[in-house]
């Protein structure tokens, strides 16, 4: 597309993810089958041209053309508020990114903390039955998982029903870090999902999860990028 073309899309969505991971997450789930979900605030129609401009670590800047194919506002009981944005083929324009971005991928590294030790190796084996790259790192107590929570883990699972205020507290930690790290937590309480909200929790599942609800947050929370900012273009 040339210059001029892009300039006559009339909405440009500019997504940061954190990790190159992040993003091979993201192509392998939604972008490699033809769409990409964004949670935003943005009102922008259904069927409007939208230019989506990717900023990848490890890849620069990618740019897609789409169009917005339904959109879901705050309101909705369904999930969070967002576009659902559909491309013709993003095989050529993505391919040879794809390609250097996977030989240099050495898996997700994901944080799980949890007091009771049958439940932490239950976990553990759950993820990696669903994420077989990912290296699972253990931690019994909040101690031990300030030593590991590092910009360098990918995903942090967090156990409050077993620890409440050191998962809450190893949840704001990973909110201080830079970039945040994306957090799920795990509790049956509702009243704890709120306070687990509130400390800044990406993702919440039952807990004990059921395989499926993880599989849908683990992903959404690896997936999921780090900043959205629309702007008008043209």
């Amino acid at each position: 597309m040339s210059d001029r073309e892009y300039d006559r899309i009339p909405y440009v969505v500019q997504v940061e993810f954190r990790t190159a991971s992040s993003f091979l997450v993201a192509y392998s789930v939604n972008l490699s089958r033809g769409g990409i979900f964004v949670e935003t605030d943005v009102e922008i129609p259904s069927g409007a041209a939208i230019s989506l401009d990717l900023q990848v670590p490890g890849a620069g800047l990618l740019h897609l053309i789409g169009a917005v194919a339904w959109r879901r506002t705050p309101e909705s009981p369904d999930g969070p508020p967002g576009l659902g944005i559909e491309f013709q083929d993003v095989g050529p324009q993505l391919g040879s990114t794809i390609d250097k971005l996977v030989s240099l991928f050495h898996g997700v590294h994901i944080l799980v903390l949890s007091g009771d030790r049958q439940d932490r190796t239950t976990l553990a084996r759950s993820i990696k039955s669903i994420i077989s790259t990912a290296e699972v790192l253990q931690a019994a107590d909040v101690e031990v998982a300030a030593t590991l929570l590092t910009s360098e883990i990918d995903l942090a699972v967090v156990d409050l029903d077993f620890d409440t205020q050191g998962a809450l507290k190893t949840l704001r930690a990973a909110q201080q870090l830079a970039p945040k790290v994306p957090t799920v937590a795990l509790t049956a309480s509702p009243k704890l999902r709120e306070l687990a909200r509130l400390a800044g929790a990406d993702e919440m599942a039952s807990n004990p999860p059921p395989f499926a609800e993880l599989q849908i947050v683990l992903v959404r929370a690896l997936s999921k990028p780090v900043s959205v900012r629309s702007t008008a273009s043209g």
